[in-house]
């Protein structure tokens, strides 16, 4: 087989970009009330939802499902030939079941709606076929139809699937802002993601205490100092006065305190430390932190405070490390 050209590729792979995009503004135009009636039961459902769908569209509903519950919604997926094997038991009569199917016809899932109506569940369907059995059983039709698929042979689910696809994030979405859903809300869902960590994650989470780092008063000498620096490896010596913060000495004060004087014996801590220095309160984000130590340049550590004592302190590498 020879190979194709790439201008052909590109070519191929930019039609189905715009039969996609075509189809999709036609399942666009055909929003109509029907969409608004979904959003309302959706809202005063006092249950959850449950969205359900066989073979591609059933994918697709899985898509929906987690998209719904990541936005503020609680909803579950439910598998149709699993529905009739016993897991139909977790619909309940407050609950709505949200069922994708391009022609509507599915066995399992014609088999499984007398069901589902006998339990009292509302029903809302997305289809490509608005006078399916489907759509018959359904207190609202979501109309997903399509011309054309974007397969060659117009045959493999792509333009329907989009489009059911887009309705379920244009469900989640307009939801997620009629309840007011906010990024905090969202960052609660999702811990794990960046925007989770930025907005959970405190300075107290990554704090080094008071007992595991290097402290001294003023008149420690810098010998002493140095000692506490090697044993804590931490990066730095905290220079505390009655538990309040007076100063701190880094690795590269020490440093530049060994390139500047010859006799550095007598020393205090007091003579080499960098006076007042910047901190950072206990109950801060660590986010904020991060971006105050970047900005600084040169803040590999910084002290943290719990009002006016010291309570340990936080390290860049950290933070960096947990992905903020």
């Amino acid at each position: 087989m020879k190979l194709p050209s790439n201008k052909k590729i590109i070519h191929l792979a930019r039609s189905v970009f715009e039969i996609e995009t075509e189809e999709l503004k036609r399942v666009s135009s055909n929003l109509d009330d029907n969409f608004c009636e979904a959003i309302k039961l959706i809202l005063e459902c006092k249950g959850k939802v449950i969205v359900s769908g066989m073979g591609k569209s059933g994918l697709i509903g899985r898509k929906i499902a987690a998209t719904l519950c990541s936005t503020g919604t609680l909803a579950i997926y439910m598998h149709p030939a699993e529905a009739l094997h016993g897991d139909l038991g977790v619909v309940e009569d407050k609950d709505i079941i949200i069922i994708l199917g391009k022609s509507g016809e599915s066995d399992e899932i014609i088999t499984m709606l007398p069901v589902l109506k006998k339990i009292g569940c509302r029903i809302i369907s997305i289809t490509g076929n608005v006078n399916s059995t489907l759509a018959r059983y359904s207190h609202v039709v979501l109309n997903s139809y399509v011309e054309k698929e974007a397969c060659s042979l117009n045959l493999a689910p792509t333009s329907s699937t989009t489009a059911a696809l887009v309705i379920g994030d244009a469900i989640s979405t307009v939801l997620s802002q009629l309840k007011d859903f906010k990024e905090e809300d969202y960052a609660l869902f999702h811990p794990g993601g960046t925007l989770g960590k930025r907005l959970h994650l405190m300075v107290s989470d990554f704090i080094h205490p008071v007992e595991e780092i290097a402290v001294c008063d003023e008149d420690t000498k810098f010998r002493e100092v140095l000692i506490k620096m090697s044993e804590k490896n931490l990066g730095a010596a905290m220079i505390v006065h009655n538990g309040v913060l007076k100063g701190i000495i880094s690795d590269g004060d020490v440093k530049r305190i060994l390139t500047r004087y010859k006799n550095v014996d007598e020393l205090t801590a007091k003579q080499i430390m960098t006076a007042n220095p910047k901190s950072i309160e206990y109950d801060t984000l660590a986010y904020d932190a991060l971006k105050i130590m970047r900005s600084s340049g040169s803040f590999s550590v910084m002290p943290v405070l719990k009002g006016k004592k010291l309570a340990g302190l936080i390290k860049l590498h950290d933070l960096l490390k947990s992905g903020l």
